[in-house]
C-alpha cells in the first residue's frame, strides 16, 4: 500500500475527546505522519471511553490508527524545548482544548509562528476563538443545541432526540481537515502559515442549510413545526410487515410517478392534496399516513425490490450489523480488520474518500501510550538524554 498523498507532512496532535482526534485520524490516512502528544503520566482509562477490550478502549484504536505516540511534558521547561524543536521540523498543529488553556502553557498560535512561521494551526472549540460565547465549554449535546440541529427533531411534544453519537464533533472535524488543506495549499504557493479557527456549533450550523431556506423563505422554524427536516415528501422511514424499516425518496415528479405506479396508488397522483411536489410538501403528514400503511403490509425487501425495479430510490434501514455486511461496504472497504498487539483483531471504519494514484489507508494500529517516544525523540538529537529524560519524567 502507498503511504498516500500526505506523505511527508508532519502533523502534531494535542487533542482530546473526539474532534481533534477526527481530524488527525483524517490525515493520517491520507499519508501525513501524525504525532499524538500525550502527558507521560496519561491515565490509560483517559485514552478514550466505551467500549473496552481489555484495557484499550476501541474509540481510542478506531480515531487513532495510522499515527504515533510520543509522551512529553510540556509544563518543564525541558519538555517545551523538546517540543519546540520538534515544531520547527513540523506543517502542522491541531489542538481541541478549551479556549485559554494552550495560553496557559504558551502555545499559541501567535506564540508558535515565531517558531515556525510555515506552520499550519487548526483549532478545534465549542464556539471558536473569537466571539462572546468564546469562554463557555462546548461539547457535541451544546452544539446540537446551539447550531439549531436539535430541533429539526422535535415531533409534537417530544424532546430533541440525540443524535446517538458526536455528530457535531465528526463535522467540525472534517471542516478543519479541509481547512487545514486549503491552508497547506496557499503555503506551497506562498510559504505562509496561518490559523484554522473552527467550531462545534459552526459545524451543527453548517447543516441546517435546508431549515435556515425554509425559515427565511416559508416561515419560521418549519422543520421544527412541521415534523420534518426538509421539504420532500413521499420521503422518509416506514415501518414494515417484518418488524424493520424502508426508506423511500419519491419527491421529485418524475419519482412519484414511478411511486405510484409501482405501488399502483395512481388515485394519488390524481387526489388534488398531491398532485404537485409543493402540495405533496404542504400535506406530508396525510401522505405519509396513508403510504405508511401500505408499506406495513409486506416486508422491507419486498418494498426495495420493487421500488428499485422501477427507478425509485429505496433501501432497507439498516442497522450497524447490516451495515457491516453489506456486500458494498465490504467492497468499498469501509471495515477494515487490524491485529492489535493488545486487544487482538478489531474493526476500525475504513477510509471512505478513494484516490486513484495515491490512495489512503489503514496502515497501522493505534499505537500504546508512549511507543513512538524513543524513536522520535533520538531524531531531534536527544537521544543520549533517554534516561536523564525519561528518570525526571519529561517522557
Amino acid at each position: 500500500m502507498t503511504s498516500g498523498p500526505l506523505e511527508g507532512v508532519r502533523v502534531l496532535e494535542l487533542t482530546h475527546a473526539w474532534a481533534g482526534p477526527y481530524c488527525g485520524m483524517m490525515l493520517g490516512d491520507m499519508g501525513a505522519e501524525v504525532i499524538k502528544i500525550e502527558s507521560p503520566r496519561q491515565e490509560p482509562e483517559a485514552r478514550g471511553g466505551f467500549p473496552y477490550v481489555g484495557d484499550e478502549s476501541v474509540i481510542f484504536m478506531m480515531l487513532h490508527r495510522n499515527k504515533k505516540s510520543l509522551t512529553l511534558d510540556l509544563k518543564r521547561p525541558e519538555g517545551k524545548r523538546i517540543f519546540e524543536d520538534l515544531l520547527r521540523r513540523s506543517d502542522v498543529l491541531i489542538q481541541n482544548f478549551r479556549p485559554g488553556v494552550m495560553k496557559r502553557l504558551g502555545l499559541t498560535y501567535e506564540k508558535l509562528k515565531e517558531i515556525n512561521p510555515a506552520l499550519i494551526y487548526a483549532s478545534l472549540s465549542g464556539y471558536g476563538e473569537t466571539g462572546p460565547k468564546v469562554g463557555l465549554p462546548g461539547v457535541n449535546m451544546i452544539a446540537l443545541a446551539e447550531s439549531g440541529f436539535a430541533s429539526t427533531t422535535i415531533y409534537d411534544d417530544r424532546p430533541p432526540v440525540p443524535t446517538g453519537f458526536a455528530l457535531c464533533d465528526v463535522v467540525c472535524s472534517m471542516w478543519a481537515s479541509h481547512g487545514i488543506l486549503s491552508a497547506y495549499i496557499r503555503r506551497l504557493k506562498t510559504g505562509e502559515g496561518q490559523q484554522v479557527d473552527t467550531s462545534l456549533v459552526e459545524a451543527g450550523i453548517s447543516l441546517m442549510f435546508s431549515p435556515v431556506a425554509m425559515h427565511f423563505h416559508v416561515g419560521k422554524d418549519w422543520a421544527a413545526r412541521n415534523t420534518r427536516t426538509d421539504g420532500n415528501a413521499p420521503s422518509g422511514f416506514f415501518p414494515t410487515a417484518d418488524g424493520t424499516y424502508v426508506t423511500v425518496f419519491a419527491s421529485y415528479p418524475a419519482l412519484w410517478e414511478r411511486f405510484v405506479g409501482a405501488l399502483g396508488l395512481q388515485h394519488l397522483a390524481d387526489d388534488p392534496r398531491f398532485k404537485s411536489r409543493e402540495q405533496r410538501t404542504a400535506n406530508a403528514a396525510e401522505l405519509h399516513a396513508i403510504v405508511g400503511e401500505i408499506f406495513r403490509t409486506r416486508p422491507t425487501s419486498h418494498w426495495v425490490e420493487i421500488l428499485l425495479k422501477a427507478g425509485v430510490p429505496a433501501a432497507p434501514v439498516n442497522d450497524v450489523g447490516g451495515m457491516v455486511e453489506d456486500e458494498q461496504v465490504l467492497a468499498r472497504q469501509m471495515i477494515v480488520e487490524q491485529q492489535h498487539p493488545t486487544a487482538g483483531k478489531i474493526h476500525v471504519v475504513g477510509v471512505p474518500v478513494k484516490l486513484s494514484e495515491t490512495p489512503g489507508g489503514v496502515r497501522t494500529v493505534a499505537p500504546l501510550l508512549g511507543q513512538h517516544t524513543d524513536e522520535l525523540i533520538s531524531e531531534l538529537g536527544y537521544g543520549e538524554k533517554l534516561e536523564a529524560l525519561r528518570f525526571d519524567g519529561v517522557i
